[in-house]
This record gives structure tokens, sequence and C-alpha cells, in this order.
């Protein structure tokens, strides 16, 4: 039920999951959906880079910096109307 992106190119075994090998794998939002939900990310391989847009709580926001960790409302998100 989710979507993943390959992050690095590699040869297919079956047990190299995104569950288990995460550093091939990010989860990625539907992208029919303009402001998917924003997921914490796990380190630089699936941080959020600028103009990338999430909802957070409720609320929409832009990232206004590339390779954003942080949370929206913290810092480096700018809140959309």
């Amino acid at each position: 039920g989710k979507l993943y992106r390959c992050l690095q190119a590699h040869t297919s075994q079956s047990d190299w999951t995104p569950d288990a090998a995460v550093s091939l794998w990010t989860v990625i939002g539907d992208p029919k959906v303009e402001y998917p939900e924003w997921a914490q990310p796990v380190g630089a391989h699936d941080a959020y880079q600028q103009g990338d847009k999430v909802t957070h709580d409720g609320i929409k926001y832009v990232s206004d910096v590339a390779n954003n960790v942080w949370e929206p409302g913290v810092y480096g998100w700018t809140e959309v109307e």
C-alpha cells in the first residue's frame, strides 16, 4: 500500500525489500497529491529539497531549503495559504 523511490542503483534481491534495505528505498507520497503528508526524514537520502510541498497537522508548507530534515513549523518551511 506504499510507494517507494529507489535511492541507488542495485541488482535486485528478494530479501532487499524496503523495510530490510532502507538505504536503497524511501517512501514517497502519491504523485497525484500536490501536498503529501510530511514524514520525518531518516537521513540525507530522503531529506526534503527546496520547493518540496507537504501537509503537516493540516497545514500546507513549502520547503525553503535544500536537504531539509526539520519538521514543518519549526524551521525551513513556509506556510501556504
